[in-house]
């Protein structure tokens, strides 16, 4: 059996779409069939884990439903939240570019957009205390399968320190922000664990 890594179907903020809050961005239509159709692809679902972030939860949704199970929250998954969420509300993709780009320019794993952001080193650290827990989960889902639905910024950290640990630098940072540029991990994508 399996454990498997989802990142969430596509959102509206994928498509641009106005965001009031990082956890509130809900999924858009064709995240919504997305996810229905990833219900359908998976196998018997025994445990689903998903970030505090509502898109999560609504791919997970179909799955939850169909074998009437209750999604456990994991602090730790949430989406790799680097600009103010403050700042941040009421805009969508193209607003922030600018303070996208300027954050990346820096390219420093410990500075803070603001203090309601996170540093890389924050990600850093969430992304390893994440594969802690689902290395001693691997041993429970031996006989059962578990859905781990999260958001690609920290799928892509997990599965680079899963394939290659390394301590936290900028080296590790300027990679992620290359593969995130371009080999992005797309929507509803499943990775095993």
């Amino acid at each position: 059996m399996s454990i498997f890594l989802i990142r969430h179907a596509q959102s509206e903020a994928n498509i641009n779409g106005r965001a009031l809050s990082h956890a509130s961005i809900r999924l858009s239509d064709h995240g919504k069939e997305q996810a229905k159709q990833l219900c359908e692809l998976l196998p018997e679902i025994a445990h689903v884990i998903i970030s505090k972030y509502h898109r999560t939860y609504q791919t997970a949704e179909p799955i939850l439903h169909k074998y009437q199970i209750t999604a456990e929250v994991d602090e730790h998954l949430h989406e790799f939240s680097y600009l103010s969420e403050e700042r941040c509300a009421n805009t969508n993709l193209d607003d922030r570019k600018q303070w996208v780009n300027a954050y990346w320019e820096r390219m420093d794993y410990e500075y803070r957009d603001a203090d309601d952001a996170e540093s890389f080193a924050d990600l850093y650290l969430r992304v390893q205390l994440f594969h802690e827990k689902i290395k001693q989960l691997a041993e429970a889902y031996v006989e059962k399968n578990l859905v781990v639905c999260t958001h690609g910024q920290f799928l892509q950290l997990l599965l680079t320190l899963k394939h290659e640990p390394q301590p936290l630098s900028r080296e590790l940072m300027q990679n992620f922000r290359l593969d995130l540029i371009h080999w992005p991990i797309q929507n509803t994508a499943i990775f095993l664990f």
